[in-house]
């Protein structure tokens, strides 16, 4: 047969294909987001305070994530010799005024034998709390190649992260199933379901949203950019309609964190447009404590993730007004690194955050919207 008709039923055959796997999504419209929870100030005074969360148990520590369940938090990272061993393992504490010891709840072997298939290694794992009280936990596995080739897994607790179920694959692409990563929470939304960030870095680097019903079925898959360099997207809704998304920038200098806005619950993402902010190639939080500002936790330098800091701002406006972390002494045996937040809120008010600390440790800071808002 001649190579031009053998192309042209190929790529027939995965437009069918395509079309098909689309088909088979259920349509529907975009519900609305839940509103941001109001949470008054609490007039105690301005409160600040830091916490271990991980203790040297691993060679390397990263890719925190924390949750609040039934008013307890609960923080999630993977740790192992170094990022991509065989032996790397997701871990999990719980914290009631100190964090548990860390148990491993998901590792290559686990996934290897929940899912029927070869895991060569596991990574970035990511909680949500569902409003009817499960936690949910996100987290990506690579059978063959690098991070490119991630696909997404899912585990639920139904006992404030005590016990896990087996993990599932998700099937969140008709091509193979793989360049689908998380990173960041998902938005809750008005009919049960979430918003959950993703992004792909498999012939680039570009940001969506998959829309999930609580019962992990794929209800509908939106771009928020293209290209080769903006992923691992951070959104917050402002109301129940729009919301505000911060993207990591990879792109040739200068480095600044990139922005995009929708307007009607995710269904459409504007074009990213970079912000003031500077951004190192490096992930970024951001959450709506519901007071009229939002607030985002940052490497705010264009080189280097020696410094973390805390933003107050609105959608088009940012001030830095707490600076948590910084170093910078010289020395040629060690590069300061403190990266990854994961920031949430809790019925309470306090704000949680959690990072990598070095490489070596996950830190949790614990603070009020007075110590924020102090000078």
């Amino acid at each position: 047969m001649n190579p031009a008709p053998k192309i042209t039923l190929t790529i027939a055959s995965a437009a069918i294909f395509f079309g098909c796997w689309v088909l088979l999504i259920p349509a529907r419209q975009v519900p609305a987001y839940l509103p941001p929870a109001v949470i008054p100030a609490q007039q105690k005074g301005p409160v600040f305070d830091a916490h271990w969360v991980s203790n040297n148990e691993t060679n390397e520590a990263h890719s925190a994530s924390i949750a609040i369940t039934d008013g307890k938090p609960v923080a999630v990272w993977y740790g192992g010799t170094e990022e991509g061993h065989r032996d790397v393992a997701i871990f999990s504490s719980s914290f009631d005024g100190k964090w548990a010891t860390p148990r491993v709840i998901a590792d290559r072997n686990s996934t290897e034998q929940a899912l029927g298939r070869y895991i060569r290694k596991v990574g970035n794992p990511t909680l949500y709390s569902w409003p009817d009280g499960r936690l949910g936990l996100y987290y990506v596995s690579v059978s063959i190649g690098g991070w490119a080739a991630s696909s997404i897994n899912y585990m639920e607790s139904f006992d404030q992260g005590m016990q896990w179920t087996s993990p599932i694959r998700l099937v969140t692409s008709p091509f193979l199933n793989i360049s689908t990563l998380v990173r960041t929470k998902g938005l809750p939304l008005s009919d049960g379901g979430v918003q959950l960030p993703v992004y792909h870095e498999f012939l680039g680097k570009f940001s969506e949203t998959l829309t999930l019903s609580s019962d992990l079925t794929v209800m509908d898959k939106v771009r928020i950019s293209r290209g080769k360099h903006s992923l691992q997207p951070a959104i917050t809704n402002l109301d129940e309609s729009s919301a505000i998304g911060l993207l990591r920038y990879s792109g040739d200098p200068p480095g600044r964190v990139l922005s995009v806005f929708s307007q009607d619950a995710g269904a459409h993402w504007s074009t990213p447009v970079r912000t003031e902010l500077p951004n190192p190639d490096s992930a970024v939080s951001i959450i709506n404590p519901g007071n009229g500002y939002l607030l985002l936790a940052l490497n705010d330098l264009e080189d280097g993730r020696h410094r973390l800091s805390l933003a107050m701002g609105s959608a088009d406006e940012w001030t830095i007004v707490k600076v948590l972390e910084e170093e910078t002494a010289t020395n040629l045996d060690h590069e300061y690194e403190f990266s990854y937040p994961s920031m949430t809120i809790g019925p309470d008010g306090f704000i949680h955050l959690v990072y990598t600390w070095n490489q070596k440790r996950i830190k949790h800071l614990r603070f009020n919207r007075e110590w924020l808002e102090r000078p």
